[in-house]
């Protein structure tokens, strides 16, 4: 691994102190405009002798407004320091509370806590959070160990897990849906105040971590250093990096069991602060501290503004990724050095290269498995009084017409979500590459609601229409930002997270607005098949069998792209033609599907990958197995969150992300078989 790639990062000509000092003038222009709105006045003086009076206005000022203001300060400020230490420790430019699945961790807990046992919310809700981040963190350490710590599969972990800890958080609210509101708007980070009993508290229990920081910050920086160095010079890597860890686990529990999940704060300020051409860990902790506070209070400040404007409840957190995102696609072409490939070639860009010999056995056996488990959703289930039965052809007729369409419309959205993340991560050599992580599918979503709340009650093909629009702008996009940097896997991961930051933003502050359209949107995002027909199924089959013919055609791409641009192109490929082609049929793939499972699932990113398991390596065969085991994931998801809960339901998106969720940590612990 590069132990020196982290020590040019942020050597532009951006002139990052103006960027910097930018943040807050904004932040301050925000603050006065909602200052002067609350007051109803644009006199300084009358604001101060308003703090002295006893009415509504100067409670809403002394009690609200202003510890409002502050704790948006410390909060960014313990985002900013958590997400240096955790890219300091790992190595990994993208490391954060949110990347690593440390904040989702903490409010699956505290969730957990909540709904079945609030007996033990008297040992404090930070102290929960700070067991759901260890939790969660240990989980990343173990799977990322394998590895000798490749950034690549320390994020792809994290992002995995924060996926699947919000996709259980999920199903928990909808399975307990008197909680779902304001668990959904403390979810998605709410700094509204009542009262300084949050922030003092808040505030004495972070200090005290971020003193040890940086009183330790000397002896961190060995961890920049390889083990065998750091050891010669006397340092215990292993401990630091616990230390360190801990530390910024117990900051970000802190945080969230205050406000909530505010996301991409602690991936952007750590990035601002090597810009400001930061060297020494201390010098970044501070900026990072600073940089933070300084995002997250123009965010907050934003909100307000907004929120005053509109009158509708707008959480921090999904607009601190509206911010934060155009940041950092501007600094996916600043920021130098950075690297997510792993310590040692590996032997394929999937995470499971499959052994010789193993192709006809697994290819039989997914053959098998997938009639076996079609039979098995189609025959098996429950009757009208919630009793296991097998059901005769006469009985199915009566509930087919039910059964069926989501049984159909499941299995073509798995296959249609498998190919496309097939596509494109063959296309980019990146094992990471799929529609939910490069923000194709939060693309995808984000023009299903532009034209729902643009339209209100929008046919099925126009709807197919904005969500295809908005993949394919999401894909050019991000192939636009990363060209001159050779369409490189880390900078094209970068550009998805920030993109994607952006649309879960937008996605947030609609259903976080009042609207009566936001549990109809809730329910779709969570990718529910209830409801769904034949009219529907059967153009989503016709979609997903439509593309079959169209691999063979594609394969020589496909096989070509992993071998790196310039080799494809001395190959005869036209690049430019053989990309549009591509991403316009995956964008397609990718909005077919979103519309009926919505923007999470792992089939796009878990179905590739355990074709190359199953044998399935060039890129006709790599696309069908991928295909068939799309299909079976979503077909048993499906099956689950019907039967297995009855007479609740859950989604089958959320389904697939929780049953796929461990069958990837798997693939991941077996990593050092690919990276040895």
């Amino acid at each position: 691994m590069n132990n020196t790639r982290f020590a040019d990062i942020g050597k532009t000509a951006l002139m990052p102190q103006n960027l910097i000092w930018l943040l807050p003038s904004l932040g301050l222009v925000l603050a006065v405009i909602s200052l002067f709105d609350l007051a109803e006045t644009h006199d300084l003086a009358s604001i101060w002798s308003l703090i002295h009076q006893e009415n509504t206005r100067s409670l809403l000022l002394t009690q609200s407004w202003a510890p409002r203001f502050l704790i948006a300060l410390v909060a960014g400020g313990g985002l900013g320091i958590a997400g240096m230490l955790f890219q300091h420790t790992l190595k990994n430019p993208l490391a954060a509370p949110s990347t690593l699945g440390l904040a989702g961790g903490a409010k699956l807990f505290l969730t957990l806590v909540t709904l079945y046992a609030p007996q033990m919310l008297l040992i404090g809700q930070d102290t929960i959070a700070f067991f759901g981040c260890i939790s969660v963190g240990a989980l990343v350490f173990i799977v990322a160990r394998h590895s000798n710590f490749s950034p690549l599969i320390v994020i792809l972990t994290g992002m995995v897990i924060a996926l699947y800890c919000g996709a259980v958080t999920t199903s928990l609210s909808i399975l307990n849906h008197e909680w779902l509101s304001s668990l959904f708007i403390w979810g998605s980070g709410d700094l509204s105040q009542d009262g300084w009993y949050i922030l003092g508290p808040m505030t004495i229990k972070i200090m005290p971590c971020i003193v040890i920081a940086l009183l330790i910050a000397r002896p961190l920086e060995m961890l920049s250093l390889n083990e065998h160095q750091a050891t010669a010079l006397g340092a215990s890597p292993a401990r630091l990096r616990m230390l360190c860890l801990l530390i910024g686990c117990a900051i970000t529990a802190i945080i969230v069991s205050a406000v909530g999940i505010i996301g991409f704060i602690g991936l952007a300020a750590p990035a601002i602060a090597r810009l400001a051409n930061a060297r020494r860990l201390r010098n970044k902790l501070v900026w990072s501290g600073f940089a933070g506070s300084a995002l997250l209070f123009c965010a907050d400040q934003a909100v307000q503004v907004v929120s005053g404007i509109t009158g509708t409840l707008v959480p921090v957190g999904a607009l601190s990724g509206v911010l934060g995102a155009p940041l950092l696609i501007m600094l996916v072409r600043k920021l130098h050095g950075i690297s997510l490939k792993p310590a040692t070639p590996s032997k394929g860009y999937g995470l499971s290269a499959a052994k010789p010999g193993t192709s006809r056995p697994g290819k039989l056996a997914i053959l098998m498995l997938s009639a076996l488990i079609i039979a098995t959703t189609i025959f098996v289930g429950r009757d009208v009084y919630g009793t296991w039965d097998i059901q005769s052809f006469d009985q199915l007729s009566a509930i087919w017409p039910w059964r069926g369409p989501r049984i159909l419309g499941s299995i073509a959205a798995g296959a249609m979500l498998a190919v496309a993340g097939t596509i494109l991560q063959r296309m980019t050599a990146n094992p990471m590459a799929s529609p939910e992580s490069l923000g194709v599918s939060a693309g995808a979503a984000a023009g299903m609601i532009v034209i729902l709340f643009a339209t209100g009650t929008p046919s099925h093909e126009l709807q197919l229409i904005a969500a295809a629009a908005g993949a394919i702008l999401t894909l050019v996009a991000i192939f636009a930002l990363t060209r001159k940097s050779g369409f490189s896997p880390e900078r094209i991961l970068i550009a998805g997270i920030a993109l994607g930051a952006v649309f879960d933003g937008l996605i947030g502050y609609l259903m976080a607005g009042g609207d009566p359209r936001a549990m109809r949107l809730l329910t779709w995002s969570s990718g529910s098949t209830y409801g769904l027909d034949f009219n529907r199924a059967g153009l989503l089959a016709l979609v997903a069998v439509g593309i079959l013919p169209i691999l063979p055609a594609l394969a020589r791409w496909l096989d070509l792209f992993p071998l790196g641009s310039t080799t494809t192109r001395n190959l005869g490929v036209d690049l430019f033609r053989a990309r549009g082609v591509l991403l316009l049929i995956a964008a397609i793939l990718c909005a077919a599907a979103t519309l009926l499972v919505g923007p999470l699932s792992f089939a796009g990113l878990i179905g590739p990958h355990l074709a190359r398991l199953f044998g399935f390596r060039r890129a006709l065969t790599h696309g069908y197995g991928a295909a068939m085991i799309g299909a079976i994931l979503m077909g048993v998801a499906d099956w689950v969150g019907r039967m297995v809960f009855f007479p609740w339901e859950l989604p089958t998106g959320l389904m697939a992300a929780i049953i796929s969720g461990p069958i990837l940590v798997w693939l991941l612990l077996r990593v050092q078989r690919t990276y040895p």
